[in-house]
């Protein structure tokens, strides 16, 4: 990657995000999806990059939202991961968050990189 493609790609990770953590109150595990579609789109790399900037984000995600848990509680967590506090263990369901957010934005990420190219 150039210097060109690197910051392009950094952008629309960050972009993603941004659309992520706001779609995240609302339904949790699609704003990891809603983000690697945004994500794909903004890095114009085709589904390879589009999946590959997708990842990131995911992954970037569900770092945001466990230091959120962690810091003020399962309170402060969206909704539908709220729930799962009957669990007893907030590290399982932090935990469980990487891959499920990883695997959705890399999701979105393939379909918004293919509808660029």
């Amino acid at each position: 990657m150039n210097g060109s493609n690197s910051r392009q790609f950094w952008t629309g990770v960050i972009a993603g995000l941004v659309v992520a953590l706001i779609v995240n109150y609302l339904i949790t595990i699609g704003g990891a999806f809603i983000g690697g579609i945004v994500t794909g789109v903004i890095v114009r790399g085709g589904a390879k990059n589009g999946g590959k900037a997708g990842v990131y984000l995911g992954l970037l995600n569900a770092v945001v939202l466990a230091a959120a848990i962690f810091v003020y509680g399962i309170e402060t967590a969206p909704p539908d991961i709220s729930y799962l506090g009957f669990l007893g263990s907030t590290l399982f369901i932090v935990v469980a968050l990487f891959p499920l957010f990883g695997l959705f934005g890399y999701v979105g990420g393939l379909i918004g990189g293919s509808l660029t190219k």
